[in-house]
């Protein structure tokens, strides 16, 4: 199994990316020119096996004090066989996430692998501090 990781924007599969996030239940429909802005602007986190790009996450983040993770996805014919966590676990690799005091998320389907990251359901003295905006359409 010849599995490698990349934090190099550079060497993540743009097509490849937007493929998958324009199908998925949180991006659907999502243009390649928006997935190019979100990488540009992001700390991204590619695996890749044999070369080819198997997965993605991305951070957006001050480096300091918050961070935000997104679009984390392996491809679907291989979920299940520990390649979100060995993403997961390069990215809390890295130095810049390793210093971060908070990070959260939002996941329709994948708090069980979260959680073995750290990752809780928000409290309901959280609840009450957390707002959310979204534009209208």
């Amino acid at each position: 199994m010849n599995i490698s990781f990349s934090k190099n924007k550079n060497e993540m599969d743009v097509d490849y990316i937007h493929s998958f996030l324009t199908e998925s239940y949180w991006n659907k429909g999502i243009s390649r020119e928006k997935v190019q802005k979100c990488i540009d602007n992001s700390l991204n986190f590619g695996i890749f096996l044999g070369g080819k790009q198997i997965g993605y996450a991305r951070i957006v983040t001050d480096c300091v004090r918050f961070a935000y993770l997104m679009d984390v996805f392996i491809e679907p014919e291989l979920q299940g066989k520990g390649y979100a966590q060995m993403l997961m676990k390069y990215m809390f690799s890295d130095e810049t996430i390793r210093e971060l005091p908070s990070m959260m998320l939002a996941t329709r389907d994948a708090h069980s692998l979260y959680e073995k990251f750290g990752f809780k359901e928000l409290t309901d003295e959280q609840k009450q501090r957390f707002m959310f905006y979204k534009k209208e359409d």
